[in-house]
């Protein structure tokens, strides 16, 4: 006998069949077991926070489409022959070849840009600094892209070419360019200005115009402060020269006590001090600058030291200094070598010696400060041989 029709499609009823049989199994296992509710209400858990996640991020993407929408809406009407229309007060009418052109009012407020190019240019004139805690005349000068000796310049009446006399609170005039700040006097022209100054007129008139407005020929007015781009003069000596103190070994006779300086010792017999050794070692611990530079307007170097740190002698000698000195260096103390050199500690906070006492090469004669004309702790080092100043770093071993 032929098989029925609907024999071939036994085999589908009984998988229907079947996966209904299973469905239904694991339904009950989940609503009726205590773990497959657990596990029926996690996944109903994260089906609900996919849910909202994908409805904020369709909410966001349509807000974000009718803004944009918003911003170009745009009522175009064209092709009309008639007289415009009559439109509001606030709606501009813009007429074309098709016809009268209505655009709604949409005002767009202009972002900010955070990376807007803001050109350089350079200062048109004198500026005012005032000094800082721990300020130095290169650091100042450095901060202007100044060489230091056109900022002492400018400030003569202040700092008298010694910059040990800055300190914390002053106010300093700080050119735009190297050069002199210079106010004119009666009977000043320009020639005589550019002369005193070692420059050309036209450094005055054509390099300084922006900032002296002078016309080739003309002549400044009495009281008017000019600009002189890359001049220069030479300095005025402050320092304690050798010839005034103890210019030879151990003849501390007058002059010191003379002027005031209560650390300047009395007569210190020839012959009774140590030799030195006609070498040096390093005054503090740290070997680098922590200041002002050897130059011609500071004939020493300001060794990095921090309050309190060890100062030793340089080489041997006698101690014919100890004490304040009126001059800026503060606390001081002077050792002569017996050999033409001395050495000079300035701005310590203490000294350990006195008058008359013979040290040894590397012995502690003192703890580094800040006193005198200091604007933060360091060691003021200097070294003179026969009453001239040379570079500290020309005797000092390497760093």
């Amino acid at each position: 006998m032929a098989p029925r029709p609907l024999d071939q499609h036994i085999p589908i009823e009984r998988w229907f069949a079947r996966f209904a049989v299973q469905l239904g199994g694991k339904l009950a296992w989940l609503t009726t077991c205590e773990q497959g509710r657990s596990l029926l209400f996690r996944y109903t858990s994260h089906f609900v926070i996919l849910a909202v996640l994908l409805s904020a991020i369709g909410l966001v993407g349509t807000a974000r489409t009718t803004a944009a929408a918003g911003v170009e809406r745009k009522t175009l009407t064209a092709g009309i022959s008639a007289p415009p229309p009559s439109t509001p007060d606030d709606e501009p009418v813009l007429y074309g070849q098709g016809g009268p052109i209505v655009v709604d009012q949409v005002v767009v407020a202009p972002q900010a840009n955070p990376y807007t190019a803001i050109p350089s240019r350079e200062r048109r004139g004198v500026i005012t600094y005032t000094v800082q805690a721990g300020d130095t005349l290169f650091g100042i000068a450095a901060q202007f892209g100044l060489n230091p000796e056109s900022v002492l310049w400018a400030n003569y009446d202040t700092l008298e070419d010694n910059p040990h006399l800055l300190k914390p609170g002053m106010d300093l005039a700080i050119p735009p360019v190297n050069g002199i700040v210079y106010t004119v006097a009666e009977g000043d022209t320009v020639e005589s200005i550019a002369e005193t100054y070692k420059v050309t007129p036209d450094a005055i008139y054509t390099d300084g115009y922006e900032w002296n407005l002078l016309k080739s020929g003309e002549q400044p007015f009495v009281g008017a402060s000019l600009i002189i781009p890359d001049g220069s003069r030479e300095f005025k000596a402050w320092t304690i020269s050798a010839a005034e103190n103890a210019a030879s070994s151990y003849d501390t006779t007058g002059a010191p006590a003379a002027r005031g300086n209560i650390g300047a010792c009395a007569t210190i017999p020839a012959g009774t001090g140590l030799l030195g050794t006609g070498t040096f070692v390093w005054p503090a611990p740290k070997h680098w600058v922590g200041g002002n530079n050897y130059a011609a307007w500071h004939p020493a170097i300001d060794i990095a030291a921090r309050l309190g740190d060890p100062i030793y002698a340089s080489d041997n000698g006698v101690v014919i200094y100890a004490g304040w000195n009126t001059w800026g260096y503060g606390n001081l103390v002077v050792i002569d070598h017996g050999n033409g050199w001395q050495t000079w500690y300035a701005h310590n906070s203490e000294y350990y010696v006195d008058c008359g006492q013979n040290v040894y090469q590397g012995s502690v004669i003192a703890a580094a400060g800040s006193t005198g004309r200091s604007t933060g702790p360091h060691l003021h080092f200097e070294t003179r041989f026969q009453g001239t100043m040379p570079n500290p770093f020309n005797v000092l071993p390497p760093p």
